[in-house]
């Protein structure tokens, strides 16, 4: 849970200084004419105010280097590429179904709700990119062909789009006598199967300008054009910055992701944490080692600066099990080679930051706020506190072995002289396919190897490049894969886990685990989601169909001069957030900490 891999945010430094914060003022009232004096006196005041001419710092450990959306990105790029890029037809929002608000499209349609085999969407005129060029519907048509060619097969399986196979521009649909139907302005797409979150599913597809995108896709992921709230600035190895879109589309909007107004992000700028003083209550000065996290958020001023929130984002490294063939389709097998896994080594020495202990990838946990007060002065190497979650213990996995080791005698699997067990058929050997990534894949592997051996089960590796793999576990030919799996919070998981699913390299196939599934996209609210992601969670676990090693926690802290923070996928929503106007005297706010009566 280390600043490392923690987000950051805090008002920078580098506000209009008084003079320019008049100047501007000025400006806005000789634009703004005589024929709206409130409206006149309102502007005037936003652009004197310094918080909206402040850069908003999000700091990182590291920088997305591309963001190019049709590609597989890490979760920061999508997070920029979603809030203030780019954007689809549709984004998600709100609480019932179908989960979505209206994003480049003003209008969608569904030939039948919950039971979805095809979208029509209009595209109004007038919506221009970052490079003033207006978007078409030739740059629509080819940014979703694009999910439809067979090398994106595997990220278009991931986003919930198995079964899209069909593109086209039409006149649109039949409405009520009177309605506008706007021929050729509307995109239609087809499922061959019919996909209750089809609308939600469509919010991975961005739209890019066909001309900037097509054959280079490399440069594009570079220099990125889309339609979002922001542009791209500039770019290099220290610092992004994002500058508000001029032409992006004001006035009344069915979503919050549409400023109105003078927007607070005048200037946002994505930086790593340096080594070098953060201005007025910016991030932590230095990148700390785990060990030293709470001691850096129990330093004094900390709780009266920040505001702090252990989050869980939706990433599992974990091990998957063909249930369908060979000794993984032995559960009770699989349950001891579970039990025999060395998942605090794997925390401890490998990532070396707290994970959350969840034994399926369905993200039931909420940001959880920290309380800095409760961490104040606290030394290095005492107990955490404050909603810290504390290191796994080693003796843990001593004492998972143990009953893994009693399981497997249970079963019937001795162990011979070698240390082996072996039946008159031949030993337990389950072989470990991964993709042989130097790093933390490879300690992993290493750790989960040995820790099998010491219970007698041999575990030979198999090693190969991450495509041959993917080809070896959609044919089944394996029995236990090492993989990575990312998501959103709200992932539906139909198409993975549902025995119909359409990447269901598990090969599970269980009438129980189907119906939560099926429930889930069903719902209706966030009540009927959210007992479903519940019940999704559970028998995955009893089944043993995955085994999650790690799934990790991070720090935010942010500025208490910031608000209108929301998380969205345990990562703060970036179009909700704004600065508190005017300043805050730290020195005021440090006396008051300690004491002090100045």
């Amino acid at each position: 849970m280390g600043i490392s891999a923690a987000l950051a945010w805090a008002a920078a430094g580098c506000g209009s200084e008084p003079g320019e914060a008049a100047e501007a003022a000025g400006e806005v009232e000789e634009s703004a004419g005589k024929d709206d004096p409130e409206g006149v006196e309102r502007a005037a005041a936003q652009a004197a105010d310094p918080a909206l001419n402040e850069a908003v710092v999000l700091a990182l450990p590291q920088l997305p280097r591309k963001f190019d959306p049709h590609d597989d990105l890490e979760p920061w790029a999508e997070r920029i590429g979603d809030d203030l890029l780019f954007e689809g037809l549709v984004r998600r929002g709100g609480d019932r179904y179908p989960w979505v608000e209206p994003g480049l499209a003003d209008r969608c349609e569904v030939d039948r709700e919950y039971a979805v085999a095809s979208v029509t969407c209009h595209i109004p005129e007038g919506i221009r990119f970052h490079d003033g060029s207006e978007v078409t519907m030739e740059d629509v048509e080819y940014s979703v062909r694009l999910w439809v060619l067979p090398q994106r097969s595997w990220l278009r399986e991931r986003s919930g789009l198995a079964t899209l196979d069909r593109v086209e521009i039409v006149d649109g649909p039949r409405g009520a006598p009177g309605r506008e139907r706007d021929p050729g302005r509307w995109i239609r797409l087809g499922f061959d199967k019919r996909e209750p979150l089809a609308l939600e599913a469509l919010t991975a597809i961005k739209i890019v300008p066909k001309a900037a995108h097509r054959g280079r896709s490399t440069r594009f992921s570079q220099q990125p054009i889309g339609t979002g709230p922001m542009r791209l600035e500039s770019m290099d190895g220290e610092r992004i910055v994002l500058e508000r879109f001029e032409g992006y589309r004001e006035g009344p909007s069915p979503s919050a992701c549409r400023p109105r107004g003078p927007s607070p992000f005048e200037r946002s700028a994505t930086a790593p944490t340096r080594s070098r003083p953060a201005p007025r209550g910016g991030p932590l000065p230095r990148r700390g080692r785990p060990i030293h996290v709470p001691v850096e958020l129990g330093k004094p001023g900390m709780a009266g600066r920040f505001r702090g929130w252990v989050v869980s984002p939706a990433q599992y490294d974990m091990l998957l099990w063909n249930l369908g063939k060979g000794l993984s389709a032995d559960s009770g097998l699989r349950q001891a080679l579970h039990d025999a896994l060395p998942l605090s080594a794997i925390t401890r020495d490998v990532h070396q930051s707290p994970g959350l202990g969840v034994d399926a990838p369905v993200d039931l946990h909420a940001p959880v706020a920290i309380d800095l007060d409760a961490l104040a002065d606290i030394k290095a190497g005492e107990p955490v506190r404050g909603g810290l979650l504390p290191l796994p213990d080693f003796e843990a996995d001593a004492r998972a072995q143990v009953g893994a080791s009693m399981a497997l005698d249970a079963l019937e699997w001795p162990v011979e002289a070698q240390g082996l067990r072996r039946r008159p058929g031949g030993p337990l050997r389950f072989i470990l396919a991964w993709d042989g990534t130097e790093g933390r894949a490879g300690q992993t592997a290493e750790l989960i190897r040995e820790a099998w051996r010491s219970v007698g089960v041999a575990a030979p590796q198999s090693t190969t490049s991450w495509r041959f793999l993917l080809s070896v576990i959609q044919k089944g030919d394996f029995r236990v894969a090492m993989v990575h799996l990312g998501g959103h919070s709200d992932e539906d998981l139909y198409h993975l886990f549902h025995s119909r699913g359409a990447i269901n390299y598990s090969r599970v196939d269980d009438e129980l685990l189907d119906a939560a599934l099926s429930d889930y996209r069903g719902a209706p609210d966030r009540a009927a989601r959210d007992a479903a992601k519940a019940r999704v969670a559970q028998r995955l676990a009893e089944l043993r169909v995955v085994s999650v090693l790690y799934a990790p926690t991070h720090v935010v802290l942010a500025s208490r001069r910031l608000q209108g923070v929301e998380f969205v996928d345990d990562m703060p929503r970036l179009t909700t957030l704004s600065l508190t106007p005017g300043d805050i005297d730290w020195g005021a706010e440090r006396s008051a900490l300690n004491g002090d009566a100045g």
